[in-house]
This record gives structure tokens, sequence and C-alpha cells, in this order.
């Protein structure tokens, strides 16, 4: 499958990396990939199975395991893990806590490069992330890094979450988001470049 055609679109949180990608993928009939929902899931499919997030080995073995499905959709897109539909659970608070935690252990960013690269094939692959140019598809046709001013990555996302019904402040999403753009950036594991 490594001669399927890669376009890597990584950067921070609320760049709209991820509005980029699926749409992407929608117009060129390739498979996609959130690479950041593959942190979600693993914290969701760990907690489904009992599975403590402070027991890094235990984690990372859940996050080889997943079987996981990325459909983008013109009207809201579908996360599948073994089948079941867990697009609104990934994007949970929760789920959001749990990923923050298991995103930063190198056994389960072990586990997921493997898990990550499996889904370039063929017709080709859109990937959204923050090392999908540079670690897990360094030979992509296409590397593009997209980054927006941080006040207002955040007011998209809250927007973003508004819609959902959530309520947030825009205060806690601008520090939060601050926050996450110094661990992506400053972690010994595949850093955000």
């Amino acid at each position: 499958m490594a001669d399927a055609p890669v376009i890597a679109i990584d950067g921070p949180g609320g760049s709209g990396k991820g509005t980029i990608s699926r749409r992407l993928a929608l117009d060129l009939g390739w498979h996609w990939l959130d690479s950041g929902a593959l942190y979600r899931l693993t914290a969701v499919a760990a907690a489904i199975g009992g599975v403590p997030l402070t027991r890094a080995a235990d984690v990372a073995r859940v996050a080889a395991g997943l079987d996981v499905r990325f459909v983008p959709g013109a009207g809201g897109d579908q996360v599948l893990l073994a089948g079941r539909d867990v697009s609104a659970e990934i994007r949970s608070e929760e789920a959001g806590s749990g990923a923050s935690i298991v995103a930063v252990m190198p056994a389960v960013r072990a586990a997921l490069v493997d898990r990550q690269r499996a889904f370039r094939r063929p017709p080709g692959l859109v990937a959204d992330g923050r090392d999908m140019g540079t670690v897990i598809f360094p030979d992509a046709s296409l590397k593009v890094f997209l980054t927006a001013d941080l006040a207002e990555r955040a007011r998209r996302r809250h927007k973003q979450l508004s819609e959902k019904g959530i309520d947030v402040s825009l205060a806690a999403l601008l520090r939060d988001m601050a926050e996450r753009d110094e661990r992506d950036t400053a972690r010994s594991a595949a850093p955000l470049r």
C-alpha cells in the first residue's frame, strides 16, 4: 500500500485541518484519517474495557487493537469502533481528557503508528494530525502545515462546541489550547513541527 498517495495536513487544534481534510477526502473519493480521534478512541476503548489510563502498557495494547473506521459525509462524519458509531462519544469532555492523558504515552504513540499507516490504501489517503507529514507519512505526496492565530482558533472551537450545545467559556478554551500547543510542540515523542 506504500504506493497509495497521501496528503498530510498537520497543525494545531482549531486551525481548520479537520474541516479541510474531510472535504478534500470527500472531493477526491479518498480515504480519510482523523489521527486525533484515534487517541480519543483509545481512551474510550480503554474505559469500555475497564483498562485504567494510568497503565501505559495496557492502554498501548488497546490502541494497537482498535477496530476503527472513519466515514466522512456531507451531513456529518461517523467514527466507527468495532462497527459501533462512537462519533458523539469521542467528542465528549471525558474522551478529550482521556486523550490528553494517553497522547503523551510513548508506548501508545508507538502502538498507533502502524494503525495510522494502515489507513493508507488506494486510491489515496488524506491524513489530518500533528505528526502526519513528519512521523507517520514522511513520504507523503503533499504536506501541508495549517495554522491560525490562537485567539481565532479558540473562537472557531467555541463556535463549533456551542453549535453542538456544549457550554464552555472562550477564556477557558483559549487557555486549554495554549497549554495543548505547548504540550504538542514540547513532547519528546512526535512533536508538532
